[in-house]
């Protein structure tokens, strides 16, 4: 019988991805790093992993989590289009038995085992780049600091016991389940710009899932947080009146292991 804390706990751990899992993506990167700069050779920059996988965040059970690759150029006079289409060629050439698609503003390889999101950059300033603007920004171009932000959700995590990174991905498997209403990085920003005062496991996710909430700006994301809501409510009742063994089974409704 567990109470909200170690059924949290077990259920942060059983998101890790495998060390198979993890070695099998690395030497992925590691290839994909090689024939970029073989392909484009003195006219790029940097080749770097972001997101998730770089951040530790990512979870095992989404089968549409990526690995984000930003390919930096030196040349900014570019369009997007045309690092995009220059990547798209380069993905075509290098991963025939790949399914390869654009989602702007990204290049996707589906490699099986994982999905890369091939992101076109150049230099801004020392912290900062600028990338492809999706489809919706007005602008060519927008900045991005993916640096500053791992910078500072590590800190917060290791102010913090080691448990920022554990409740994002309780959060983000809460997410994957109610349809990815909120982006990962709108989840990371959220749990990284609260204020705790937390001892355990069980605290952090009432402090974070009240950070999440208050950031819902759709009506679908209001619907999910909304239930979410409520479901906390009943779990304080529980552990209010000590009733641990509905605990785990009112957890297991909407938060199972996966």
């Amino acid at each position: 019988m567990k109470d909200i804390n170690s059924y949290l706990t077990d259920l942060s751990n059983s998101l890790n991805i495998s060390p198979e899992k993890k070695e099998r993506i690395e030497t992925s990167i590691s290839y994909l790093s090689k024939n970029l700069w073989g392909h484009f050779q003195s006219r790029l920059s940097e080749v770097t992993v972001i997101g998730s996988f770089d951040r530790e965040t990512i979870i095992s059970n989404d089968p549409e989590a990526d690995v984000d690759t930003i390919v930096v150029f030196k040349q900014k006079e570019v369009q997007p289009e045309t690092y995009l289409k220059q990547l798209r060629e380069f993905c075509e050439k290098n991963y025939t038995r790949s399914e390869i698609y654009q989602d702007h503003p990204t290049i996707v390889v589906d490699m099986g085992h994982i999905k890369f999101e091939i992101v076109p950059s150049y230099f801004y300033s020392e912290t900062t780049k600028r990338i492809p603007a999706p489809r919706s920004k007005e602008f060519r171009w927008i900045s991005t600091s993916p640096i500053e932000f791992k910078k500072n959700l590590d800190q917060k995590n290791k102010n913090n016991n080691g448990l920022i990174k554990p409740i994002i991905k309780i959060l983000k498997h809460w997410n994957y389940l109610n349809g990815k209403e909120f982006s990962s990085y709108d989840i990371e920003k959220a749990v990284v710009n609260k204020s705790y005062s937390c001892s355990n496991l069980r605290d952090y996710y009432f402090y974070a899932t009240n950070a999440l909430i208050d950031t819902a700006a759709t009506d679908k994301q209001k619907k999910v947080c909304a239930d979410l809501k409520e479901r906390n409510r009943r779990l304080r009742i529980l552990e209010q009146y000590k009733i641990p063994e509905y605990i785990e089974t009112e957890l297991s409704t909407y938060l199972p292991f996966p």
